[in-house]
């Protein structure tokens, strides 16, 4: 019977969700989105009596706006990791977001409206309902398919701009194709009727078709795809960490090392902010001298030279100021509290208290007794 198909369809597409969710992963969301709006498609598009009036009953008018987000999916799908970050792609969204902003607001000030609206929908008497007015609930069902055709055609668009191997065009171009038979299925829904095919059965048969075609993407081609986009990832995290380093730096220069904000290497300033916080052993107790401590730093002699001359300071006055932030968490980690200043001052590079005390002031500009008192 064609309920088995029904059943057989819907199990096929939950089960593309979850292996495009494994597959995938984060490098494609927008293709999670496609998937998940055509799972939610087919439990409504399915027959009344076995799924579709259940769906509909119990769910309805809120998954009614994630219809909207199978093509932008599908679309995001093709688009670069750059192209989908860009703030202005949130654009495609736009109707999914409208759609829940009418919705909460006729659930808070039109409550009654609201409730007599989705009983009308319960009943299927779709000519009478209007949720997400002004426009009824029958002209969102039926622009749909037209949104999604809108999509197709975009996405067709952005894989001939990439080149992009034939594979890749099979599910917007079978996508489009289908359309033709998912446009009769939602009229027969709204109006009771059919436009092109008589037998409903027979438009779900056609449709199992699509199910297969987006199993097939799901497995075979997204999966290698994953593959190709791999560069892709690694080069853009590579530029997002570089941007985090970056406004790191410039938001907290202070907490860094002064003038840091004015290094063009934002390595050698983070490098610094690890040897003030490191746990291991501090670096100056071996290698007081600057040309043994270049020679054990991981930069070469013209990176700290650019550095000296980008934050106006010396070596002399580098080591001095990485002993004392070395001391300052040290002291914060409550090392005063078991141990001697003497202690303290030979754990980051000094012979004695004095020349510690007199570095401190220099660099705090306050006393340590001052500074533990505040």
């Amino acid at each position: 019977m064609y309920q088995d198909y029904i059943i057989t369809a819907i199990f096929l597409l939950v089960i593309a969700l979850i292996i495009a969710g494994i597959t995938v992963r984060r490098y494609n969301i927008p293709y999670l989105y496609f998937v998940g709006g055509t799972v939610i498609a087919a439990f409504f598009w399915t027959d009344p009596g076995l799924v579709g009036n259940v769906f509909v009953r119990q769910l309805y008018p809120w998954f009614v706006p994630l219809f909207f987000m199978v093509g932008p999916g599908l679309y995001g799908s093709f688009c670069t990791i750059k192209e989908r970050r860009n703030k202005w792609h949130v654009i495609h969204y736009i109707p999914i977001i409208t759609g829940y902003i009418i919705l909460i607001v006729h659930l808070a000030f039109f409550n009654d409206s609201f409730y007599q609206t989705v009983q009308l929908a319960h009943d299927l008497k779709w000519e009478a309902t209007s949720i997400f007015w002004p426009f009824s609930d029958e002209w969102i069902l039926l622009a749909y398919p037209f949104h999604l055709l809108l999509y197709i055609i975009v996405s067709v668009g952005k894989l001939n701009s990439n080149k992009a191997r034939l594979p890749l065009y099979i599910l917007p171009v079978f996508q489009g194709v289908f359309l033709i038979p998912l446009f009769d299925i939602i009229y027969h829904f709204l109006m009771g009727t059919p436009i092109l095919f008589a037998d409903a059965d027979v438009l779900r048969y056609i449709m199992f078709g699509n199910v297969l075609l987006i199993f097939w993407d799901v497995v075979n081609i997204r999966p290698r795809m994953q593959k190709e986009k791999e560069a892709e990832i690694k080069a853009y995290e590579a530029e997002k960490e570089a941007d985090r380093m970056a406004t790191f730096i410039k938001e907290a220069p202070k907490e860094i090392y002064p003038n840091a904000e004015k290094v063009n290497n934002a390595e050698i300033v983070l490098y610094i902010e690890r040897l003030i916080q490191s746990g291991e052993e501090f670096p100056f107790n071996k290698h007081s001298k600057k040309s043994d401590f270049i020679k054990y730093s991981p930069f070469k002699n013209p990176d700290w030279v650019s550095f000296f001359s980008a934050t106006s300071t010396n070596f002399g006055y580098f080591k001095k100021y990485t002993r004392i932030h070395r001391a300052l968490r040290l002291i914060e980690d409550g090392y005063l509290e078991d141990q001697s200043v003497e202690s303290l001052a030979i754990t980051v590079g000094y012979s004695s208290r004095a020349p510690f005390y007199l570095a401190f002031e220099q660099i705090m500009g306050e006393s340590l007794t001052a500074y533990r008192e505040v």
